[in-house]
Order: C-alpha cells, then sequence, then structure tokens
C-alpha cells in the first residue's frame, strides 16, 4: 500500500470522515480487506486533491477514532489504522455510528463541507431502519453527505438478493432487503479490481455534488 503525504495546504476546507465496519461479518467474501483499501485509496485520492481534513473511525459494538481530524495523513497513519481492524466485534450497531459520526463532523468545526464515507457490508437491522432515517435527515439538514459504501457478495450474499420477514396483522410479509433502504446515496462495490475506478468516479460525482451545493449557498 501507498500513503502519500500531503504537502501543500489544503484546497478546500472539506471535512471527510471514513467509518468503517468492524464486525466479524466483514471477514464473508473478503469485505474486510477490500474495506481497507478503500481506506487506502480515499486517502490517496484526498490528500492529491487537496480536500482537507481526513479522520478514521472503527464501528461495530460501538465507534472508536483510530484517526483524529486535524493530524496530517501520512504513512505512519496510514498502518496504524490498518493495525486497528481486526474485525472481530459481534454486533453491527449502525445507527449508533451514524450518531457518532453526527457528533464527530459537527463538535468544534464551523464553516466549509462535510462529508461521511460509511464502508460495510450493508447488513442493517430493520428495527433500526427509522432511527437511521431520521439520523441522515438530520446530517443533510447540517450540511453533511453520508455515502454508503456497500462491500457486496456475490448471489444470494448480495443485500440485492437477500429478503427480510416481517409479521404485519398476523400474517408473514416477504420484503427485499434493499426496498427501504435507509440510505439515499450508497454505492455497492463487489469485485476488489475495479474498486480504485469505482471510487476514484464515484469521489468525483461526490465533490461535484458539494461544489453545486457551495454554489448555491
Amino acid at each position: 500500500k501507498i500513503w502519500l503525504k500531503r504537502t501543500k495546504p489544503a484546497k478546500r476546507n472539506y471535512r471527510v470522515l471514513l467509518c468503517i465496519d468492524d464486525s466479524e461479518s466483514m471477514l464473508r467474501n473478503g469485505a474486510g480487506e477490500m474495506a481497507l483499501q478503500a481506506l487506502s485509496i480515499l486517502a490517496n485520492g484526498m490528500s492529491q486533491l487537496e480536500i482537507g481534513e481526513l479522520g478514521v473511525a472503527s464501528f461495530g459494538e460501538d465507534m472508536k477514532m483510530v484517526h483524529g481530524f486535524g493530524n496530517p495523513f501520512v504513512a505512519e497513519s496510514g498502518g496504524k489504522c490498518v493495525a486497528s481492524f481486526g474485525f472481530e466485534q459481534q454486533r453491527t450497531r449502525m445507527a449508533d455510528c451514524i450518531q457518532g459520526a453526527l457528533e464527530v463532523l459537527t463538535a468544534g468545526s464551523e464553516g466549509g463541507r462535510k462529508l461521511c464515507f460509511l464502508v460495510s457490508d450493508g447488513r442493517v437491522e430493520r428495527d433500526n431502519r427509522d432511527r437511521l432515517r431520521a439520523l441522515v435527515r438530520e446530517m443533510s439538514e447540517k450540511g453533511i453527505l453520508l455515502v454508503c459504501l456497500v462491500i457486496d457478495g456475490a448471489g444470494k450474499d448480495s443485500i440485492v438478493n437477500m429478503r427480510s420477514v416481517e409479521f404485519v396483522d398476523g400474517k408473514t410479509k416477504m420484503t427485499k432487503f434493499i426496498d427501504d433502504y435507509p440510505f439515499p446515496f450508497y454505492l455497492l462495490v463487489k469485485d476488489v479490481e475495479t474498486l480504485p475506478d469505482v471510487l476514484g468516479d464515484a469521489l468525483k460525482q461526490w465533490l461535484e455534488m458539494l461544489a453545486r451545493l457551495e454554489s448555491r449557498d
């Protein structure tokens, strides 16, 4: 892995938080390895584009910052971040992660756009969806763009093909897992070889979206 050092002042005042799922389900289909590659790609892309501060957090049972804002992201930073992930946590409390991300991104920060990249296998507990939608809405109201990067499996392991079961009026109802997904912006990644191109294109689009939002302010 190559971790680039930013040597010039940031041209844009963006604060970007990268949250990576550290639960054991990320070991399935190599999702954890792909998540760490996504960390490397995004860190290098931000360094080259000089778009501001980068923070990195892990989440599962709880959320923990592994690289704080205000510290330059250099080679040593990348190595320390990677060493922080063991993918051994038993649960993914995604709503708690979003709540923590909201607090971190708004604490002691005035002005500038904020982005939150959530890297996970995309499994969301159905009873948390209403809370997640409320938190996503609150992020949007506070000028934070949240994007969920789903490291997706193939075939029946893909969240596109998963089904959810719920009971309505005493009857069983089957629905697609992806229906009513609480994240308005999400990206499915299946192939590690295409990860750099997919993330590069996506990062460019998200920055262009932020630029359009800034032009309206």
